[in-house]
């Protein structure tokens, strides 16, 4: 007998003739088996469905598929069942995920467009191969998508090939008979001899795949083993060949494909017309299959009905739609995109997502229509924008608050923000308005580089373009603002997010936008001595560094230092690069006990860093009509729930240094106030204590007790009056670190000592502090459960890594779950402390900045006790909690003054 030995392929994609058959069971029984466990956010299972979208995707978007349907077993019992009662009789209920995610799937496939088909009592490999035969009688070609060896029997030389999509493996005849032995007629017999104990389906004992194969190439079927009993040589075989032979005729029955099987199918019902993308993207996002919804492609919002405002009549018509309908969309739009600076070119509305207006304020084309000017918006429209019993709703409502601040408006009122509901529901995720549009509206926005495109290479303004143009693109804003909302707000409330939401996020939107608009002042003369010392400092560092190295350096080419360090001086490098031998801080650092040079290096770099970040740069960030410093605080960035800031960014002057001081002295308070700083001591360490009801950890707080010197009691076995400060040191290294999830590595090498010494550390301290051990080991144990980790107040953090094959994607998972909880509740308490002080604690009085877990005010000097008194009560008593909260109260001429 002749074997093939072309390899077999797939048809063109798009090829008219072809028809993809899927038989569903084989893939969501394979994903649940093969991916590890997932869930959604809502706890719901979904590894099953991600391997089975997976491959749908791919053959949707791949072959794209002229025929395609899909099959599946009747609910009811098989004929087989009537054939043998034993018949899958063993096979264990499917556990309650697994039919849920098969609940799933057949939504998807619905979703996809893709027919499906079955038959009563009729199993789905009866229907692929019924679909089969009708198919090839109508000259189609057939790709059927399965693993399922069963199946390989359909296979033929012309028309028919299977399709394992997840391996993307192709089974035409060649490869059948590298698969089984036998070539795909022979397939059924095989089967019938072999048996499948899954199955429940005899055979024949003691004949496998190979003597199976061996008996078929010899005498051709199981009818010809039969009819040649004698000529079997091995006796064995033969006796059993011989004893079950009934068992033999029944498998060959149970394993073979019935293509008259009553299953109504028409191949011409099979065409494939496409998908249902809007209900596609809705399951996506219920599911949270950001990979796969964002192949899904979604449709552009209408923008037609959006219109222009250029009267004061029809602005006051809009004023009383907005009254009558109590709330008001709204997005300001402007240049540059620094709410202090920005010259607002227009303001979007709607008071309902079908529809917008647009205000323009600033175009300033040739054949401009006449536009209102910011007297008549602030006489029209200021009263509404400030009325809070109308409902205010936005993208990033804290810049719309400054950007009206700044332009003698205020915003009262503001019910919802898209950007800090996305934030809050996956604080990983995109959460710019285009990106959640996208994924969470099922609508594309048109994007800004489409309405200004540029001109003679040169970048055109909102400003440039046709009012009318700009409105459409302008509009959207604010009707997806409100249709979000409608989205969002029954999430967040299934999440348990919304008092988080309402109470924390959303007041306090509102307090630093107020912290923007009034900024703080600075003292350009006190930075340009700064710059002076710095300058000379960074030259005598040069000239040691010159004499250090032997030659003369430029200290910024990372190129000629690793040079001079590893060729010329002969250091021994610690650290590559895909570039060459690494000179970071970290690279440098290790090796700063083997020469001068990588010290003089590194100090160079810290003040060099500090002189352009801040001494430099400060003075032109001073506003040129306040002249003060406006920071823009950023609400929606660090997953941690931390504030961050820029333009400066004062998280990141150093608090213990002395450059960081210095440049602390620069933020001065102006005539007749002080400038005042409360700051929560060691926040964490007693969110820890509260979190893990650790007995020791708890009696040290509540007692006023000194924990990193009972850590250090603990860690190197000595009484309090033992303890050195370097015991205490590291113990509070060990104390910080625990939170922070450091190893016996990282500790190893942040306190200079051997691995052996710092996992020893880690083992005292977790015998000291049992109950902080338990509460790390329920934290990661919930957390690989559920893939999320939640702060005391609520707020969440999606971990899908936690179950990543990829070992450091995983740790690093693992450490976010373990100081989440820690970590994010210190932020969550600071920013409850902050709206509860959004109201001058004092007259006159108002806050200026926070840093970690800082805020400062600007205070009049008469009312220093009062305010102090005020904001240490309000700061220690925002939250309950099992230890005392405790507050730090400086105060000064100047920030570095105030500690």
């Amino acid at each position: 007998m002749s074997r093939p030995t072309t390899p077999s392929t797939l048809p063109a994609p798009g090829s008219a003739d072809a028809l993809y058959l899927v038989d569903l069971s084989n893939y969501v029984f394979r994903a649940f088996h093969a991916i590890a466990p997932l869930t959604n956010s809502k706890g719901e299972p979904t590894n099953a469905t991600y391997g089975t979208v997976s491959m749908l995707a791919k053959l949707v978007d791949d072959r794209k598929p002229a025929y395609l349907g899909v099959a599946m077993d009747s609910p009811g019992p098989s004929t087989r069942k009537a054939l043998d009662p034993r018949y899958k009789a063993h096979r264990p209920t499917p556990p309650p995920e697994l039919v849920h995610q098969l609940k799933r799937c057949k939504e998807i496939v619905e979703a996809y467009g893709i027919p499906i088909f079955y038959g009563d009592g009729v199993e789905a490999d009866d229907c692929i191969a019924v679909a089969v035969m009708r198919a090839k009688a109508r000259g189609l070609r057939v790709v059927v998508a399965s693993s399922d060896k069963d199946l390989l029997q359909l296979v033929d030389e012309d028309k028919v090939v299977c399709w394992d999509a997840m391996r993307d493996r192709v089974f035409g005849p060649a490869e059948v008979i590298a698969k089984l032995g036998v070539p795909p007629h022979q397939v059924r017999d095989l089967l019938a001899l072999v048996g499948d104990s899954s199955d429940n389906i005899p055979g024949v004992p003691g004949i496998g795949m190979k003597t199976g194969a061996e008996l078929l190439a010899q005498f051709g079927s199981m009818e010809g083993i039969y009819k040649n009993l004698d000529q079997v040589k091995r006796a064995k075989i033969r006796e059993n060949l011989v004893a079950h032979e009934a068992d033999a005729r029944l498998s060959q029955q149970l394993v073979s494909l019935d293509p008259n099987a009553p299953c109504d199918l028409d191949p011409e019902k099979l065409r494939y017309g496409g998908a249902d993308t809007t209900r596609l993207r809705e399951i996506f996002t219920d599911l949270e299959f950001t990979r796969f919804l964002k192949a899904v492609p979604a449709p552009a919002l209408v923008t037609e009905g959006f219109k222009a405002i250029t009267t004061r009549a029809e602005l006051e018509a809009f004023v009383v739609e907005a009254q009558g309908k109590k709330q008001l969309a709204i997005e300001v739009h402007g240049a540059p995109r620094e709410p202090m600076r920005a010259h607002i070119t227009g303001l979007a509305m709607a008071t309902d997502s079908g529809k917008s207006v647009y205000l323009p304020l600033g175009h300033r084309y040739l054949g401009a229509p006449p536009q209102l000017g910011l007297d008549d918006v602030r006489q029209v429209l200021g009263p509404v924008l400030a009325d809070a019993s109308v409902a205010k709703v936005g993208n990033d409502v804290k810049f719309t608050e400054v950007a009206l601040l700044r332009h003698g408006m205020s915003l009262g009122g503001v019910r919802f923000d898209s950007m800090l509901a996305s934030y809050l529901l996956d604080p990983e995720a995109p959460n710019e308005l285009q990106e959640c549009a996208e994924r969470d509206a099922g609508v594309t926005m048109r994007g800004y580089e489409a309405v200004t495109p540029k001109k003679r290479g040169a970048a055109r303004g909102l400003d440039e373009v046709e009012v009318d143009e700009a409105a459409r693109y302008a509009g959207q804003f604010p009707a997806l603002s409100l249709e979000l909302e409608g989205r969002y707000t029954p999430r967040l409330e299934e999440a348990g997010l919304g008092k988080l939401y309402r109470d924390i996020e959303m007041p306090l939107a509102t307090v630093l936008a107020r912290m923007e608009h009034a900024g703080v002042l600075i003292d350009p003369g006190a930075l340009e001595g700064m710059a002076v010392e710095m300058g000379a400092e960074l030259a005598r560092l040069e000239a040691r560094a010159r004499e250090a190295g032997g030659e003369d350096l430029n200290l910024a080419s990372p190129k000629q230092l690793e040079e001079l360090l590893f060729d010329k001086l002969g250091l021994k490098a610690t650290r590559r690069t895909r570039t060459g031998r690494s000179t970071d801080a970290e690279a440098l650092e290790a090796i700063t006990e083997d020469h001068p040079l990588p010290g003089i290096v590194l100090e160079h770099r810290a003040i060099a860093k500090l002189k352009g970040t801040y001494v430099d740069a400060l003075p032109r960030l001073v506003h040129p009509d306040t002249g003060r410093i406006h920071t823009r605080w950023s609400q929606a960035v660090a997953a941690t729930g931390r504030l961050s800031s820029q333009d400066p960014n004062v998280q990141n002057i150093p608090i213990r240094t002395a450059l960081g001081k210095t440049i602390r002295r620069a933020f001065v308070a102006p005539k007749g106030s002080v400038f005042l700083t409360a700051d929560y001591s060691q926040i964490e360490l007693r969110v820890l204590a509260h979190l893990s009801h650790d007995p020791v950890l708890v009696d040290a707080f509540q007692n006023g007790k000194d924990v990193h010197v009972a850590t250090a009691m603990a860690i190197f076995g000595v009484d309090e009056k033992g303890v050195t400060d370097d015991m205490r040191r590291r113990s509070k290294t060990v104390n910080f670190g625990v939170i922070y999830g450091m190893g016996e590595t990282a500790l190893a090498k942040r306190l200079g000592i051997t691995r052996q010494e710092a996992h020893d550390f880690i083992q005292r301290y977790f015998e000291r502090y049992r109950g902080v051990q338990e509460l790390m080991e329920r934290t990661m144990a919930e957390a690989r459960r559920t893939e999320t980790v939640y702060t005391l107040l609520g707020r969440r953090r999606i971990l899908p890594d936690l179950r990543s094959s990829d070992r450091g994607r995983r740790s690093y998972a693992e450490r976010i779950a373990g100081n989440t909880p820690i970590q994010g509740t210190a932020a969550d308490l600071l920013k409850l402390a902050m709206v509860r002080l959004a109201e001058p604690v004092v007259p006159g009085a108002r806050m200026v900045l926070t840093v970690h877990d800082e805020l400062a005010f600007e205070v009049p000097e008469g009312a220093v006790e009062e305010a102090r008194a005020r904001i240490k009560t309000a700061m220690e008593t925002v939250f309950p909690l099992d230890v005392p909260l405790v507050v730090d109260i400086g105060w000064g001429a100047t920030w570095a003054d105030a500690h």
